[in-house]
């Protein structure tokens, strides 16, 4: 049987949304894609019962209160019954001990969920001159390199010292949560990647993988083969 993924939503204009590459991605990774509405984080751990896997996706913004801070000027959308349903599947799925794949917001949503902060934006607070993280470009085309920490868990799953990633992102990590280990970063020292060490599988990115993924990316295919696998399927990519 396949591995059941459960997969966050964000809502536009009263309807629920999700891209359709993290679906496709998850698809061609061998899993069977579920999504998880608003307003069960009180069913969280019931939840977590019924998937194998986690897929925390990108979207708005997470709300700053979460890490004791005031909203700066720059802060872009947020949305509370978001934050709240994910930040209780993430306690839940790693109570559970559940393998969990966090992209772009879902890097961020997981730090702050384990105590860490963000640079609400980056060019307005980040210490240095950062790079361009919201790229021109189109969403799968790469922008920018990273650097992939040796004997990570990212850098056995890419092979690869350096990668070139897509992004899409206005927000990053500030500081890190005390039990994420940083296993990226930009050239600018922004960080790109996080990992949970002696943990079935819990990566965080900062790009968009999936949207990689679907044109064939193969280091992103890889990401979602390895996510599959550990949900117990064959991460097998069906192309």
């Amino acid at each position: 049987m396949k591995p059941i993924i459960g997969i966050t939503m964000t809502v536009i204009k009263e309807k629920y949304n999700i891209n359709v590459p993290y679906v496709q991605s998850v698809l061609e990774a061998g899993g069977l894609p579920f999504c998880i509405p608003f307003g069960v984080e009180k069913e969280a751990a019931q939840v977590v019962e019924v998937i194998d896997g986690l897929l925390l996706t990108g979207g708005v913004d997470v709300h700053p209160h979460y890490f004791q801070e005031e909203p700066h000027p720059q802060l872009g959308e947020v949305m509370l019954e978001r934050d709240k349903v994910e930040i209780a599947l993430a306690h839940a799925a790693l109570n559970k001990k559940l393998p969990i794949f966090a992209i772009c917001r879902g890097i961020q949503l997981l730090n702050v969920a384990l105590g860490g902060t963000l640079y609400q934006d980056i060019n307005a607070q980040y210490e240095q001159e950062p790079l361009l993280h919201k790229q021109q470009a189109l969403r799968h085309e790469p922008s920018h390199f990273v650097d992939v920490v040796q004997g990570s868990i990212l850098h056995k799953i890419v092979g690869k010292d350096r990668i070139a990633v897509n992004s899409l992102h206005h927000q990053a990590v500030k500081d890190v949560s005390d039990i994420l280990k940083v296993s990226s970063r930009a050239s600018d020292g922004i960080i790109e990647a996080m990992e949970l060490e002696n943990y079935p599988f819990c990566i965080a990115v900062q790009w968009h993988p999936e949207e990689m993924a679907v044109k064939g990316d193969t280091h992103s295919r890889e990401l979602f083969r390895a996510f599959i696998e550990a949900c117990g399927g064959t991460g097998k990519n069906v192309k």
